[in-house]
């Protein structure tokens, strides 16, 4: 199941009826949801996923309880090893909260540090994002390196100097890779009308929905690759090491994540780890006269 992370700025108390709108979709659409406990956006967040009877909900909170919870959600605590009331001690929730989830909507006053550290977690998770942007009303998907500049593009000089200051963003920028990220599995080739459209659409369709013959090859290579990791007995940090990959994208793979992984990282993961993979090609089954 889909699991949408929602998050915005501490500065904005109440969401635009654009991002209301999308979060009536996501409901609508029975995906789970993951938001915080903080004031300012979370809490304006929680308050739309109540008024919009969101059962699907959990709320992350570093600590013994969250700070917002008004629907009294299940709560997820997050240990810390950062000191209370730190940027580093509430940081470690949405360092969760993107790992834990498949997409992520955040809404942004161009400055936060926190919103767009989000959106650089999600993309070095190899996750996207749609980014309601406050200063023109109106959405941006990020994607990729390039998404990302543009998005920073929004930012006043005085903005840029901060964030350069609490985060280091440029080398935080310079540390994402150039890939493109499918929102939908099967999506790589994507019609003129489904790009043009896509600002509209809230989440991708579920796999049983659109299963392309990506999609099968590359489920199938990650069915072999789990079942190495079961035969072998490995940890998930184990297995990262065999596979020469980051220990949440093992975790992606164990949960059967098919969207995230590219047919050809899949090859090199199963060939790092010393697998044998072949591919054969026949012509279909049939009457050729």
């Amino acid at each position: 199941m889909t699991t949408v992370f929602i998050a915005g700025s501490i500065s904005i108390s109440r969401l635009h009826e654009k991002v209301a709108d999308r979060i009536n979709k996501i409901v609508c659409s029975g995906f789970n949801v993951v938001v915080g406990d903080a004031d300012g956006a979370d809490t304006s967040i929680q308050e739309c996923l109540q008024r919009y009877q969101a059962e699907k909900v959990t709320v992350y909170c570093t600590g013994v309880s969250p700070r917002n919870n008004v629907a009294e959600w299940p709560v997820h605590k997050v240990v810390s090893k950062a000191k209370a009331g730190t940027r580093a001690y509430f940081t470690a929730k949405d360092l969760e909260m993107a790992r834990d989830s498949d997409y992520g909507l955040m809404v942004w006053d161009c400055k936060s540090t926190g919103t767009l550290s989000n959106v650089i977690e999600l993309l070095r998770e190899k996750k996207k994002s749609v980014v309601f942007v406050n200063k023109n009303k109106d959405f941006v998907t990020i994607s990729d390196k390039s998404g990302l500049e543009r998005l920073v593009a929004f930012m006043s000089d005085h903005a840029l100097s901060k964030a350069e200051e609490k985060i280091g963003l440029t080398a935080k920028i310079a540390g994402i890779a150039h890939e493109q990220f499918s929102l939908g599995i099967g999506a790589e080739k994507q019609t003129s009308s489904e790009v043009a459209n896509e600002p509209d659409l809230t989440i991708p369709p579920e796999p049983s929905q659109m299963l392309s013959e990506s999609a099968k090859l590359r489920s199938v290579l990650m069915t072999a690759l789990k079942e190495h990791i079961s035969r072998a007995g490995l940890s998930q940090s184990q297995a990262a090491k065999v596979f020469g990959v980051t220990q949440p994208r093992i975790s992606d793979l164990s949960r059967g994540k098919v969207d995230l992984f590219g047919l050809d990282t899949l090859v090199n993961m199963a060939a790092t780890a010393g697998l044998q993979v072949e591919m054969q090609v026949r012509e279909p089954h049939g009457d050729t006269g």
